[in-house]
């Protein structure tokens, strides 16, 4: 969504022919994060006990170098969630079931998965929506580096809409408000925006496109 045209054809003809990677990174601290924020007492302990082992694993020697720079950089997020309490407060996280439906954008199947579910009173009535969390080590700082990383975010959140209104379908009104991109090492929470059609329309466009190229990539 936030790529030039020549490196969306890149996107899309690595997503066609897709290469193991030889980890996943942040596989072991997402599920902690997690856990962290569906904790209703938000213990630290969750936390620290998994710094601990980040700790460890980070100086053996017998584990990959990939492996030990993952868990330095696990260690990183889970400073980074530490400081993000004053931004989280208000919302009531739980676990997002294991198992999702992919979002079906304009014929294109999209691996959309929230890591959690949202809960907040607005106005009395209780509303939900859900989150995803980005994880990433872009440490830029220059205002151009920040729009794009908000624009991603916003991108997120809208789709994160989109597949609560397709494949979560709760009990209560969504809002916007609680659909939510978490951008943890930037200490950032953008939600899906309420004049958010542009937005819709603009995954729509880029479906239709990936539909358009992907048997001539």
């Amino acid at each position: 969504m936030v790529s030039s045209e020549t490196a969306k054809l890149g996107i899309i003809k690595r997503a066609k022919n897709p290469q193991t990677p030889p980890i996943i990174r942040y596989k072991d601290v997402r599920p902690v994060v997690c856990s962290f924020l569906a904790d209703d007492h938000r213990s630290l302990k969750i936390l620290t006990d998994a710094e601990e082992s980040f700790v460890q694993k980070k100086d053996d020697p017998t584990l990959s170098d990939l492996r030990q720079d993952d868990a330095r950089n696990s260690i990183a997020v889970i400073h980074a969630l530490q400081g993000m309490g004053n931004r989280l407060g208000a919302y009531t996280f739980n676990l997002a079931p294991h198992s999702q439906p992919k979002l079906s954008i304009a014929g294109v199947d999209v691996s959309v998965r929230a890591d959690l579910l949202v809960r907040m009173p607005i106005k009395g009535v209780e509303h939900a929506g859900a989150a995803m969390l980005r994880m990433t080590q872009d440490d830029a700082a220059t205002d151009a580096a920040k729009a794009k990383r908000k624009d991603m975010g916003t991108y997120v959140a809208t789709m994160v809409r989109k597949h609560i209104d397709q494949n979560l379908t709760p009990n209560v009104p969504v809002s916007n408000r609680l659909c939510l991109s978490l951008d943890i090492q930037h200490g950032e929470v953008f939600p899906a925006p309420d004049a958010n059609a542009r937005r819709m329309n603009d995954l729509d466009a880029a479906c239709r496109f990936i539909a358009a190229v992907w048997d001539s990539i």
